[in-house]
Order: C-alpha cells, then sequence, then structure tokens
C-alpha cells in the first residue's frame, strides 16, 4: 500500500510541478513525510525489542503475577530468552519485564565480567562492583535483612543520559521462582542488592527518581556537552549507539 501511495505523490508531483503549484517541497520530503506517517501509525507490540522510556505509562503499573502454569510453556521460555536478550543488548546490569513493555513480575540481572572491567574503570563512583551471575527472578518478594542505607550513583536505561545518588539497603533477601517454575530462596549484600532492589521497584511501578537525592540528579556527560557545544547526540536504540554509550546506558 505504501508503494501505492507513494507513486500516486510522485505522479500528482510532477502534475502539480508542471502548473508551477510546488516550488520548495521535495519528492524526497513528501515520500519521507509519507513513510513516517504509516510507521508512526503500524507502530510495535510488546515484547519490545527497545527499552521504554520514562512517561511511558507502562513503566508506572503495577506488575502482576506470572500464572505458574505458564511458565514451562515455549512462549514464555520465549518471553524469558527475550528479556535476557534485550539487557544484554543494552550493556544494563538488570532489566524488568515492564521496561519491554509487559507488566509481568519477571526481571533479570547479570554483571559480566565485561561489565565489571569496564565500569570498575569509569562508573562506579567508588561503590563496590561484583560479578552477578546471571539470575532470572519470577514473582519475587523481597524482604530487607540490614536496612544499613549505603548511597551510591544509579542510572537506569529507561532513564537514558541521567543519573542521581540513591539510598539502598545494604542486604535483602528475595523468595521467587527461577525460569523452570521452582523456588528458590536469594541473598544479596551490597551489589547485587542494590540492582535487585532497583529492579524491585520497576515491579512497582516506581523509578529511581522517586528515591533519589533529587539535588544530585545530573546529566552525566554534561561536561562533554559543554566541551561539544551541544554537538552531542544520544541514540535510543542499543545496536547502533555512539561511543559515549557506556556513559548513556549504565
Amino acid at each position: 500500500m505504501l508503494k501505492v501511495v507513494i507513486q500516486s505523490v510522485f505522479a500528482l508531483k510532477n502534475g502539480l510541478s508542471r502548473r508551477g503549484i510546488v516550488r520548495n517541497y521535495s519528492y524526497d520530503s513528501m515520500v519521507n513525510s509519507i513513510k513516517n506517517y504509516f510507521a508512526l501509525r503500524a507502530g510495535v507490540t510488546p515484547p519490545y525489542n527497545h527499552v521504554c522510556q520514562v512517561g511511558d505509562p507502562v513503566l508506572r503499573l503495577q506488575a502482576e503475577p506470572v500464572d505458574l502454569e505458564t511458565i514451562p510453556t515455549p512462549e514464555f521460555q520465549k518471553f524469558i530468552e527475550h528479556l535476557i536478550a534485550v539487557m544484554r543488548n543494552y550493556d544494563a546490569y538488570g532489566l524488568a519485564a515492564s521496561q519491554i513493555g509487559v507488566p509481568l513480575q519477571v526481571f533479570v540481572i547479570e554483571t559480566s565480567e565485561k561489565n565489571y572491567e569496564e565500569n570498575l574503570k569509569t562508573t562506579s563512583a567508588g561503590q563496590p562492583l561484583e560479578i552477578v551471575p546471571l539470575r532470572v527472578f519470577i514473582n519475587p518478594k523481597m524482604k530487607i535483612i540490614d536496612y544499613k542505607i549505603f548511597t551510591y550513583p544509579e542510572a537506569c536505561v529507561s532513564i537514558c543520559g541521567f543519573a542521581a545518588h540513591v539510598p539502598r539497603a545494604k542486604s535483602i533477601r528475595i523468595d521467587a521462582f527461577d525460569v523452570s517454575g521452582k523456588p528458590f530462596v536469594w541473598n544479596a549484600v551490597g551489589w547485587p542488592a542494590r540492582i535487585a532492589q532497583h529492579e524491585m521497584d520497576h515491579l512497582q511501578g516506581k523509578l529511581y527518581t522517586d528515591k533519589m537525592d533529587p539535588k544530585t540528579l545530573s546529566c552525566v556527560v554534561w561536561d562533554l556537552v559543554n566541551f561539544k557545544e551541544g554537538k552531542l547526540a544520544m541514540d535510543y536504540r542499543p545496536h547502533t549507539r555512539s561511543k559515549f554509550r557506556s556513559f548513556f546506558y549504565t
């Protein structure tokens, strides 16, 4: 259909041009306008290949529990694989299902050796990091074990380009189901506990901005913005990110 519309526009353009009506509106710009029109209306459906950004209503929804009978199904297993793939595409430490448009009580976490080595030098800001093996949490319930609060900079792939200091409990316990539907208990201290608390917030429709010290909110590359005189671009697609991706996608 789009091809037919473009061909019709081309014919109309030629006809109008001969009459001197079309002067400053090029054929290419008309084609691009039409493509954009249809692209916006065609849309995409969850689960997305990209991460939803702050302002998307799905990020403020209370996630629904997963029916345990659906966990072994091929569809749900494929969904879990997709969630993990998107997390890795964004070099994120964790990702909740709502961040790809599906408000279910599911999140995944992972700090790979590569993530550890890269971010230990750049964005840890004094926070002790550690390697965290991949883990899937389904219908998680969290209990704080040690209420001692640690405050470190925190960012989110759903709020690209910004970070702020966020207070988190030192130690937690999570009771959840794994990807095979078996219950397990997971205890975490420090770095992994912070990641899990961040993801648990997503399942409750909360963002780190709800708990941050507002005075510390900052663009993580504000100095580069000045140095480049504002000529700095950010791409929200994981596979075509700029060389500044380690700053924007922490």
